[in-house]
């Protein structure tokens, strides 16, 4: 069974990866070769014109090899303003839901916001919040939401934090990713193998489950 890499920002070698591509990235020829997600970040908004961006997004979202949309989402700890962020938040949603791919959702200390638009809204395309780092009260919230939950090297800390919510948490609604850190996915595999007391074969076949339920690949 595969290793699966749900969200990184380089290629691997093998297994299955997810790779992102930002939306500047994106131009008339552009012609994936691997499973990818795209999407506007909130810390480009204000380096790219938004309309030009959603056009990119727009003409390359229904790819086969495009899986998703995103990474997008809300961060407080940027400048720009948070309205602006959520506009075009909403806009990538909209996108998501036209073509029928689930979103990969960026989020710092913007959990209650992103969470009250989830449930103030009728989306019927999955949500998947990468990088996870809040609390167990948060994380059920936002399964029962309906929404996926991707850790990656924070799971490796010392104190255990993140490793403590990710035990607690019902492995059909989880993943693990390298974003861009310098960590290879078996080893984040090997430790959340062990936080779940499992086998790592186990947590493969549960990740590729959950894989095939949130992309249908």
């Amino acid at each position: 069974m595969e290793y699966i890499d749900v969200h990184t920002h380089s290629r691997r070698k093998n297994g299955i990866f997810v790779q992102n591509i930002f939306a500047q990235e994106l131009t008339d020829h552009f012609k994936p070769e691997v499973f990818c997600s795209i999407g506007f970040h909130p810390w480009h908004i204000e380096q790219f014109p938004a309309e030009k961006m959603m056009d990119a997004l727009q003409t390359h979202a229904g790819n086969k090899l495009v899986l998703a949309i995103g990474e997008c989402g809300l961060d407080k700890n940027i400048q720009t303003v948070l309205s602006v962020q959520e506009k075009v938040f909403l806009a990538q949603l909209e996108i998501a839901e036209s073509v029928g791919k689930p979103v990969i959702i960026h989020c710092v200390r913007a959990y209650t916001e992103i969470i009250k638009l989830r449930k103030s809204l009728k989306w019927t395309v999955p949500w998947l919040f990468h990088w996870f780092n809040s609390s167990y009260e948060v994380a059920t919230d936002l399964i029962e939401s309906g929404c996926y939950l991707s850790f990656g090297r924070s799971l490796l800390k010392p104190d255990g934090k993140n490793a403590g919510v990710f035990a607690r948490l019902p492995v059909d609604r989880l993943f693990l990713e390298t974003d861009d850190a310098n960590v290879s996915v078996e080893e984040l595999y090997q430790k959340a193998a062990q936080i779940k007391e499992i086998s790592q074969d186990e947590l493969r076949r549960s990740i590729r489950m959950n894989f095939t339920r949130l992309f249908g690949v």
